[in-house]
Order: C-alpha cells, then structure tokens, then sequence
C-alpha cells in the first residue's frame, strides 16, 4: 500500500514522467483500500481542473450506415440484420430544438457510422440551424473524413470532433478494424488538431487480445496527445458481429480505475461516464453491494474522475437500430424529459449539480474566460 501511495503522489506532482510499467502498476491496485484511493485521487484531480458540476451533453444518432467492418460493432457494414437509416437533416434539426426544448443542453453530439451516404452540404445545414437555434456548442463524432470535410464542418460552426482510437496496439488495431489502418486514424486526430477542433478520443475496454501494457500504452497516448475529451468505455459483445461469443473481460471496478488513470494523465480533459458503463453495471452485482443508493454505473464514474454524461436524445423510432452493442438503446430511458429528470435525482444524490453553459474545454484558448468552473469549487489535491 506504500509503494501504491507513493506511485499515487508521483502521478500527482508528475504524470509526464510515468512509465508503462508504472501506468501499469496504477491500473492494478492492491486490494479495494489502494482503488478507493485512487478513485478518491481522480475525483478531486476532477473537482481542481473542473468543478463539481455535470456536463450534460445531448447526443443524436442521425445516420447508422457505415462503410467500415469493425469485428466488434453491430453498425458494422457486413451486419444485414440491422435495420439502416438516415435522418434528414430537418429531422435532426427538431430532434435537437424538441431536446433543448426540455432542457438547456449546452453541447449536441451529432453521431452516426461512417456513412459516405450522408451529403456534406446537409449536415453542415444541420450544425448552422442548431447552432442558429439554440446557442448550443456542436460536437461531432462521424468518423475518419478528409481534411477538406473536417474543415467544411469546422467553418460550418462544428467546434468539437469526438474520435477514439480504440486501441493503440497496431496488431490488435489490424485484427478488429480490418478496413483502416491505426496510422490513418491517428492521422485524422492529427489534423483535427491542427484545424483547432477540441478534440476527443479513447479506447474500449477489454477488447480481445487487450492486455494491461497495451491499455497502459493506450492511456500513455492520451496523455501525450492532451486531448481535450477522453472516453474510457467498456467492450460488449454484440451477437451480430464475429465477436459474439467473447468474453467479457471487463467489470464495474476495472472500468472505474481505468478512468480514475486517465483523470491522472490528462487532469483536464472532459471524461464521461459511458452509457456502456451503465448497461455492464446493470448485471455486476459487486458495486450495487457497495453503493446501494445508486441507480446507475455510471455515477460511481463521476466520483472517480469522469465529470460527463451523454443522454441520448434520438428519436425512439431509431434508437433501437442504433446498436453498437446490446442493452445500449434503453439505457437513457425512453423520453427525454424522464432522461433528464433521473440524470438530475442521481447527481442530487452524488452532492453535485448540471453544469451551465456549453462546457468548453478548461484549457486555454477555450477555456478563457470559462465560468464553468467558480473559484469556490476548486480544491487542492494536495
């Protein structure tokens, strides 16, 4: 316990001079004393970078078709059991005016596979009506696209592009995602940034051939890149893909303490705490033993280091046929408003509140002037 205390102390003063052995050696705490700790550690690193408060971002899944063949993912292009569409971009752009309707979102994520189907000019239409009429921040999450497309986008007044990498292991990279390449992907995030996008990424979790080095590795990555959002969701087999008969390898307490590392490598970064969180948490009965007064997964994150959660706000007609992965689709409730209200009860009951505004990234430049974060709320880790 020690030496795990120390290891602590040293990421606190000095997260770039961690090694992979010693990510490695925060990742597997010795016993549940040393992972409280360490959730405990991430959650005020959390509070010092940004406050108390819950980012609630809304996120509509306009398209499902995707060109790619990821072995994991039930959107995957060889997947002719799922039933695909497009939303028009009208439709898109009420889904987000009838959420924001119900509650002030600050940002919209506008999500689908990678679809070459999808006309640039419509979703650009899209961005620029619900920038137009709600004041929103626009995040997109669309996939590997050319340079002239993210700046299309960019100058369309889409400020913030969400990317995971998935895994920074070239061979388990090559084995799962055998339609692009890691370089290519990481070339993506590269221009990304240098378009001044806020840029965010990630992994999943437990993806087989995974191991503790190459998540350390992952984790690495994104504390050398500093991205601006880090997502840290768990895999879930889904039974139309090759991957169906895996093996869960990840639980509750391993998915929190990955989080709880990434909050010590990128201390600034948005995390959210994943709706994939949520819907393992439903049948792992360990952490409803030790947190009974909550409801969801997902808050035990936001007490070790995540500080965002994504509703989803599609319309239910296509929700269902949005599925990445099982169990996904019900997660958030089916009404927006009784979204909104459960996200609000759970966060009363963790002690913390909906942060205002559209919840830029702390970091300069955006984070200027940023009244996300009050003075009162932040706290020495020390």
């Amino acid at each position: 316990m020690k030496a795990y205390t120390a290891l602590l102390n040293k990421a606190i003063a000095n997260s770039e001079g961690l090694s992979t052995s010693e990510v490695m050696a925060l990742l597997t705490p010795p016993g549940l004393v040393a992972a409280r700790r360490l959730w405990q550690t991430a959650h005020l690193l959390r509070l010092n970078a940004t406050g108390k408060c819950v980012h609630l971002r809304a996120i509509i899944e306009f398209s499902n078709y995707c060109r790619q063949d990821c072995l994991y993912c039930g959107l995957r292009r060889s997947n002719n059991r799922v039933t695909r569409y497009r939303m028009t971009p009208e439709a898109i752009v009420e889904a987000a005016i009838e959420a924001h309707a119900v509650h002030k979102f600050g940002t919209f994520v506008l999500q689908s596979g990678e679809d070459p189907g999808y006309e640039l000019k419509n979703l650009k239409w899209a961005v620029q009506e619900i920038k137009l009429a709600t004041n929103a921040a626009i995040t997109l999450s669309i996939g590997e696209r050319s340079c002239g497309v993210y700046r299309a986008l960019w100058e369309a007044g889409a400020g913030r592009f969400l990317l995971k990498f998935e895994t920074s292991c070239g061979q388990i990279f090559r084995k799962l995602k055998p339609t692009t390449t890691l370089e290519q992907r990481l070339g993506c995030l590269g221009t990304l940034r240098s378009l001044d996008y806020q840029v965010g990424s990630g992994i999943i979790l437990g993806l087989p051939g995974q191991d503790l080095e190459s998540v350390a590795n992952d984790l690495l990555l994104c504390r050398d890149e500093d991205y601006e959002m880090v997502s840290i969701g768990p895999f879930i087999p889904h039974p139309d893909t090759p991957l169906s008969s895996a093996n869960i390898a990840t639980n509750v307490c391993s998915t929190l303490t990955t989080i709880a590392v990434a909050r010590l490598l990128v201390p600034y970064a948005h995390m959210p705490a994943t709706t994939a969180l949520g819907v393992i948490g439903q049948n792992d009965k360990w952490w409803k033993s030790k947190a009974p007064q909550l409801q969801d997964a997902r808050s035990l994150a936001l007490m070790a280091g995540a500080n965002v959660l994504m509703l989803d706000v599609t319309p239910a007609k296509y929700r269902t046929s949005y599925s990445i992965y099982p169990g996904k689709a019900g997660a958030d409730g089916d009404v927006i408003t009784d979204s909104v209200w459960q996200a609000k009860k759970d966060l009363s009951t963790l002690g913390m509140t909906i942060c205002p505004g559209r919840g830029d990234s702390p970091k300069q430049p955006w984070g200027r002037g940023n009244t996300d974060v009050k003075r009162e709320d932040r706290m020495h880790v020390y």
